[in-house]
């Protein structure tokens, strides 16, 4: 059976109508779609905070809000499931979304004496289960860099000399001290490594 030009005339409306109103159910549910997995990525994109203070994880997502600096390594202990990303400075921005390169140190990327500092309630607070021994990676410019931790120690805040860049290549990290202590800690805890011979297999040093 065959439509007179009349007939056509009153079906087209009707099917471009049809048509508009699916193309519209698919773009709203694209758009949604769209929108849940921009929210699912924003909650798995962040740090583990189980261990964090309050006032640490308030000021870690105002911090992200903010322009970002470059990111010149991540800083992993496997064994801890620590994943932090290292600044170019140890400023209040940048230790309040990860960690930073303590002033007169090596970069992550340099020769040298690499130190890097975060807060003992935010990321860093997981170092209180650091052992001797324990596996360290850098993911810097120019690749990976393996170390060993050697040594943890607790000093008072004035004792630069451990804190200070030389031809040695070693990695420092430089937290507050005790870790839940209430108010403004008052010592440090360190933790000294030096370079892997080799990548261990492992979180932990053969």
């Amino acid at each position: 059976m065959s439509l007179s030009r009349r007939d056509a005339t009153n079906v087209f409306p009707e099917v471009a109508c049809y048509f508009l109103g699916a193309l519209l159910i698919a773009f709203f549910a694209v758009v949604l779609l769209r929108s849940e997995v921009r929210a699912a990525q924003s909650i798995d994109a962040l740090p583990d905070m189980q261990l964090w203070s309050d006032i640490r994880k308030d000021a870690y997502l105002r911090a992200i809000e903010t322009e970002d600096s470059p990111v010149l390594a991540v800083l992993r202990a496997p064994s801890l499931g620590l994943s932090v990303p290292v600044y170019n400075s140890a400023s209040d921005l940048n230790m309040d979304r990860g960690a930073g390169v303590i002033d007169g140190m090596a970069y992550p990327h340099e020769p040298g004496h690499i130190g890097i500092a975060g807060h003992r309630d935010g990321y860093f607070r997981i170092l209180k289960d650091v052992a001797v021994g324990d596996n360290l990676v850098l993911d810097t410019l120019n690749g990976e860099r393996h170390f060993i931790v050697e040594d943890l120690r607790i000093i008072e805040p004035d004792e630069l000399e451990y804190l200070q860049d030389s031809q040695d290549p070693r990695l420092t990290i430089v937290t507050c001290y005790p870790f839940y202590y209430a108010g403004s800690a008052p010592q440090r805890f360190l933790v000294r490594a030096t370079p892997a011979q080799k990548p261990p297999t492992t979180g932990q040093s053969s």
